[in-house]
């Protein structure tokens, strides 16, 4: 507990002289401080203890006391009343301790009413900051936007010159290229990239992968040849070279096999090698029926297939690249239900008993006609899938007659590449394979 130091004087008959002594009172808690630590500014106080002579002078004694005031709680203070006296007047009481306390509150100084206004102010301040920011945010939401960069907005560059009154003086220069309007965007093409018909170079990754890679130049060579081997040799097995008679029944008939330029029956009586008149006859006449071009009455080519006919003027390149794909996407998806396809074998049956009939006058009586028949459906079959297949190549090939610089009889015709790799007509279509004429 805290102590304070008082005084208890009287008075000497003998020495005609006061006598003070100095009493320590202890003083209650609710006087006293709470706080903890040392007690900052405060110390030991020095007050004086005033002795009174008979003669009325007077002697400060020095005393010590200890108030014990502490910052933010209440203190204790320690007056100190003296006063003069004669010796009649007895002893007088010259010190009494008198505690002041103060508010604390946990204010360490602060009134109530200072933290009351403090907190006012807090929460209007962060109301308005608040408020700022939300009407930022919803400002820039209703902003309307454009191109937008990754981060949400494209800096722009501000540069400052000098202009006429009345005019802006700012004048801002975006980083990113303005795009154009949606209008003029859509009428803008496309950068060209040539497309490469055959490997399917800078087109979609959807129909390199779906299309099938087209055939090599040998490979189509082979097989083409290869077909009209077959006719040749049908030729040699099952005819013989003779001289007969054509009536006019006949020439109607043979008319049907020929061309414009010629007649087959003359052809037939003017040669010393009716076979080789027969070999022209038929691959010509193989050739015309499984044709894409043909009429749809005398063809035995899918119809499915040609939606699009070739002699409808594909006047651009684009225009002739895109009738290629065509082709090519057609052939892929083509399926013939089971029922397509005996329609089809009935037809190529009637056709090979037609030429059959027809030369039959020349065939060799040393052969079945049964197994004659037999074959020549099979090389119209063969010859029909080339015709299908070479259709879905990414090129336009075409069949030349004409041996240039002989003179004879073809018997089997040239095959030559009308267009390149971009769709493009050739100046000057390749050859890959030359006519076979065979001499008269």
């Amino acid at each position: 507990m805290p102590e304070v130091t008082t005084s208890d004087c009287s008075f000497n008959l003998l020495e005609q002289t006061d006598i003070c002594e100095t009493y320590t009172i202890s003083i209650d808690e609710e006087f006293t401080s709470t706080s903890s630590g040392p007690k900052l500014g405060h110390g030991p106080e020095a007050t004086a203890t005033t002795l009174v002579d008979g003669e009325g002078d007077t002697e400060k004694v020095p005393q010590t006391s200890v108030p014990t005031p502490s910052l933010g709680g209440p203190s204790s203070v320690l007056a100190t009343v003296t006063g003069q006296t004669n010796a009649a007047d007895g002893p007088v009481e010259t010190a009494s301790p008198l505690a002041a306390p103060t508010s604390s509150g946990g204010s360490k100084g602060i009134s109530k009413g200072a933290v009351a206004g403090i907190a006012i102010a807090t929460a209007i301040i962060g109301a308005a900051i608040a408020f700022f920011a939300a009407f930022i945010l919803f400002k820039r939401r209703k902003r309307p936007t454009g191109h937008h960069s990754p981060y949400g907005s494209t800096p722009d560059l501000v540069a400052y010159s000098k202009v006429p009154k009345g005019h802006t003086p700012y004048v801002s220069v975006s980083q990113s290229a303005a795009p154009p309007p949606p209008i003029a965007a859509a009428a803008v093409p496309p950068p060209r990239r040539d497309l490469d018909l055959a490997t399917l170079a800078n087109s979609s990754d959807f129909l390199a992968g779906v299309l099938p890679p087209a055939a090599d130049e040998s490979t189509v060579k082979n097989r083409v040849a290869a077909l009209f081997n077959q006719v040749q040799q049908h030729v040699d097995n099952f005819y013989r070279d003779v001289h007969a008679s054509i009536t006019p029944t006949m020439e109607k008939d043979l008319a049907r096999f020929g061309n414009e330029g010629a007649s087959i029956a003359e052809m037939l009586q003017n040669s010393s090698m009716p076979t080789a008149v027969i070999k022209h006859t038929l691959a010509g006449y193989i050739l015309n029926i499984v044709s894409a071009e043909g009429e749809d009455q005398s063809t035995l080519f899918p119809a499915e297939l040609t939606g699009i006919r070739e002699n409808e003027q594909f006047d651009t390149p684009d225009r002739l690249a895109a009738y290629v794909l065509y082709r090519r996407l057609a052939v892929h998806l083509h399926a013939p239900t089971p029922s397509t396809l005996q329609t089809r074998q009935s037809d190529i049956r009637e056709a090979a008993e037609h030429f059959a009939l027809t030369f039959f006058p020349w065939a060799s009586p040393t052969f079945n006609e049964q197994d004659k028949d037999e074959e020549l459906v099979q090389i119209i079959s063969s010859a029909l899938d080339l015709s299908i297949w070479l259709y879905g190549e990414p090129f336009l090939y075409e069949f030349v007659w004409e041996g240039v610089g002989r003179r004879g009889t073809v018997v089997a015709p040239g095959l030559v590449r009308a267009t390149d790799e971009r769709g493009r007509i050739c100046e000057r279509p390749q050859v890959l394979l030359e006519p076979v004429v065979v001499a008269d």
